[in-house]
């Protein structure tokens, strides 16, 4: 602080000097959050449209420390009107970082700035605090704005529209919450997509649930290229798609999401594969994993029934018959070993069914083989506890043991359970029951 007095004491426009990054020491001072350094800048300085650093504003909008916004604008109120390279004012960078009290000082001293735009999406304020996610700063803008649904960018998109592009739940919630800003749900930008088809194309699984079950969302809405956002879902899908473009799919299935019957692909497109070959290729891709799944529970708990633990008796009149066979834990065994064999039978029986290549058949498949395996795997692993069980119960620390690891298994069993269940069912029941596999698998993938 004392070497730049003495350099500022000596020359006091050295504080507007630009290095090659086009910084000055009073835009670093102000970055660095350096109250007393700017102060005395600011002091020892008349500022004019010669000395006057066009920048010194944004950083000070940046860094949410002390009182140098205040001073700044104390000693030179006109560079409130100053913007950054890419038309940036200062408001605009305060609302980003979320700089609340920074927003509410340049508010007062100069509310117009409200309804200014940057230069490259021609975004105002109140947009980029949605990207940034700032509930707080939004609603101290929307107390002077009493119109959002008139504050659109360029492309003409609402700060809804903004926050379920980017993915930014917060904003979305509060957006849905506010009786005042619903209006916004419904809204189309210049592509004529709506908030839930920019989340469907940008893949925000849980925010494409959030505004597909809501009320107030007409899933039946199409954009300017005639597609429903479960259109758009399905036109963008992969050959191979990630989890989140598979939940974002399920999500509006399980929301009933339609899709427009005149929905042709272009003739410009004829190279792509068509959506419904894709979602076929992805049935037929599950249905042959499950087969294989199925296949090998047959073949463990077949042989699990002819290589009973204990063994059998070799004399009369038990001949035979299982040794074990009066131990309750045994009786459990078999009762496990038999429902996961005949379990997986059915499923294996369904899914070579599915094979046959008629889309609805596989999807009905697959929503019937999906909980039996389940079933499946969940009885297999309580008849290999029983089974274990049956034969080292003499010592008994060791039985409980061996109980305690299964009861812990099942009950992590339990839990994941549910994703065995369909995601995209028509059946309400059904549907409700998706609702936690869904956010399970959303949760589990950080989406």
């Amino acid at each position: 602080m004392e070497l730049a007095d003495l350099l500022i004491g000596l020359d006091p426009k050295v504080s507007f000097w630009l290095n090659k990054e086009n910084e000055s020491p009073l835009y670093l001072a102000a970055e660095a959050g350096s109250l007393k350094c700017v102060k005395s800048m600011l002091d020892q300085n008349e500022i004019t449209e010669e000395t006057g650093d066009e920048t010194i504003l944004s950083a000070a909008a940046r860094t949410e420390t002390g009182n140098i916004l205040e001073c700044i604008l104390h000693k030179a109120l006109r560079f409130i009107n100053f913007r950054d390279e890419e038309g940036r004012t200062a408001l605009h960078l305060a609302a980003s970082v979320g700089y609340l009290e920074g927003v509410r000082c340049l508010l007062r001293d100069c509310p117009f700035d409200l309804v200014q735009r940057e230069n490259n999406g021609g975004l105002f304020p109140i947009h980029m605090a949605a990207i940034g996610g700032h509930v707080a700063v939004i609603e101290e803008l929307l107390s002077l704005c009493p119109d959002p649904w008139e504050m659109l960018s360029r492309d003409d998109q609402n700060i809804l529209h903004v926050a379920a592009k980017i993915g930014v739940s917060d904003v979305v919630s509060y957006v849905l919450k506010n009786p005042e800003l619903r209006m916004l749900l419904n809204q189309r930008d210049k592509d004529g997509n709506t908030p839930l088809h920019l989340a469907t194309m940008n893949w925000h699984p849980k925010i494409v649930s959030v505004l597909a079950k809501d009320t107030g969302a007409d899933l039946k809405l199409v954009n300017n290229e005639n597609r429903t956002a479960l259109d758009e879902a399905e036109y963008l899908m992969e050959a191979m798609p990630s989890l989140e473009r598979r939940l974002t799919w399920s999500a509006l299935k399980v929301a009933g999401a339609p899709k427009d019957p005149s929905q042709n692909i272009p003739d410009a497109d004829k190279h792509i594969t068509p959506p419904e070959k894709r979602i076929t290729n992805y049935y037929m891709n599950r249905v042959n994993n499950l087969l294989l799944v199925a296949t090998l529970v047959i073949t463990v708990t077949f042989a699990a029934g002819f290589t009973m633990p204990g063994g059998n008796n070799d004399s009369d009149p038990d001949k035979g018959m299982a040794t074990m066979l009066g131990h309750r834990a045994f009786r459990i065994f078999i009762c496990c070993d038999t429902i996961a064999m005949y379990s997986s039978i059915i499923a294996a029986v369904t899914l070579i069914w599915a094979q046959l290549g008629d889309p609805y058949v596989m999807k009905m498949a697959l929503t019937l083989a999906g909980p039996l395996l389940g079933i499946a795997l969940m009885m297999m692993a309580l008849a290999f506890t029983a089974g274990v069980y049956v034969v080292v119960n003499k010592f008994t620390w060791l039985g409980i043991t061996i109980l305690v690891m299964g009861l812990l298994f099942l009950m992590i069993m339990s839990l994941i359970f549910p994703l065995f269940l369909p995601l995209w069912s028509s059946n309400s029941i059904l549907r409700r029951l998706s609702w936690y596999p869904f956010n399970m698998l959303v949760l589990l993938t950080g989406s």
